[in-house]
């Protein structure tokens, strides 16, 4: 297997030289760094990555922190932004904070990046307050925010309008004639469900639709939440002919348990997810769901990062909107009779 040495040797160069040509140092002249070239691939060298980052002092390595690694969601989100860092040789290390129930448990996985010698951190952070994300941020510059709207640091922040997605869902269940709506919602201390929930309200009221309290429940975003949150809303005796779930995972729950109770989903009780995961239309029947463009949100989060840290100068958007995806999961009020 060829070395650095070898290389230098071939290429008629000194060891140091082959060193900054391959940390991309603009003091070698393109005569020169064309003789490295073509001395490495007639030796089918491939540079030792480890070398590379102490020449270069970067580790070629940017961490993500996710709430969790279970569900589409977010498995999607990791598979864009390795993808995306994988075309410029990076590499990716995961921190989750699937057990964390304080924001000092939340941050304690943010330093499990840090110390790991990240160049930069990608945050899926829904449930920590912007001002402990101020507080990352002045400590840690080069962070990145995905799936948060945070006004003081717009230009690190990548999200969708989730405000205007739930007011979609709930403009839908209107055009369908639909008065009685039942919400199983997410956690209500992350800002994402917060939005989308305000959205929801705001959109009935405005058509002169109010939601019984007693038919709003806290699902989480987990499928077993989901399930005993529409239990529970059975269990009231109080009828409703439309359901909002705040994620899909909190859909197909739904549906499966609407179902178990003789219910038919799309005729008796419409039923809307959120984020449009790709499992949507695979259920049974087929879910409408807010459509959130999460790949082009990754991806716009991934080329900031990159900006931040490699001096790159990719082209970024924060901003995305959502979009309805409508199934045979709803259904009109006339449709049903």
């Amino acid at each position: 297997m060829a070395t650095i040495k070898d290389v230098a040797k071939l290429a008629g160069v000194g060891v140091g030289t082959v060193s900054r040509y391959l940390s991309g140092n603009s003091s070698i002249s393109s005569k020169t760094g064309e003789k490295v070239a073509a001395a490495m691939t007639e030796l089918s060298y491939r540079p030792n990555s480890m070398a590379r980052s102490l020449s270069s002092k970067k580790s070629n390595i940017i961490g993500l922190w996710v709430p969790s690694f279970s569900g589409s969601f977010h498995r999607k989100m990791l598979q864009t932004i390795e993808r995306e860092l994988r075309k410029r040789d990076k590499h990716i290390i995961l921190a989750n904070a699937e057990d964390s129930i304080s924001d000092k448990e939340r941050i304690d996985c943010l330093d499990y990046l840090i110390e790991r010698d990240c160049d930069g951190i990608l945050m899926s952070c829904p449930e920590l307050s912007v001002f402990e994300l101020a507080k990352i941020e002045a400590r840690y510059p080069k962070v990145v925010f995905i799936n948060r709207n945070i006004e003081d640091l717009a230009e690190k922040a990548f999200s969708t309008n989730h405000y205007q997605g739930g007011r979609l869902a709930a403009k839908h269940f209107v055009e369908l004639g639909h008065k009685k709506i039942a919400i199983v919602t997410g956690r209500m201390n992350a800002q994402d469900a917060q939005s989308r929930h305000k959205g929801f309200l705001d959109e009935l009221l405005a058509a002169g639709i109010e939601v019984d309290p007693s038919l709003i429940e806290s699902g989480g975003y987990s499928f077993q939440q989901s399930v005993e949150a529409t239990e529970l809303l059975l269990s009231k005796k109080k009828p409703f002919t439309a359901l909002f779930c705040s994620n899909d995972n909190s859909g197909m729950a739904a549906i499966s348990t609407l179902s178990k109770h003789g219910i038919t989903v799309g005729k008796d009780v419409s039923v809307i997810g959120y984020d449009d995961i790709d499992l949507a239309e695979f259920t049974s029947p087929p879910m409408t769901s807010v459509n959130i463009p999460l790949e082009a949100i990754s991806r716009n989060a991934c080329h900031q990062i990159l900006n931040l840290c490699y001096g790159e100068s990719l082209p970024i958007q924060n901003l995305f909107e959502p979009s309805l995806s409508i199934r045979e999961s709803t259904h009109s009020i006339t449709s049903n009779k």
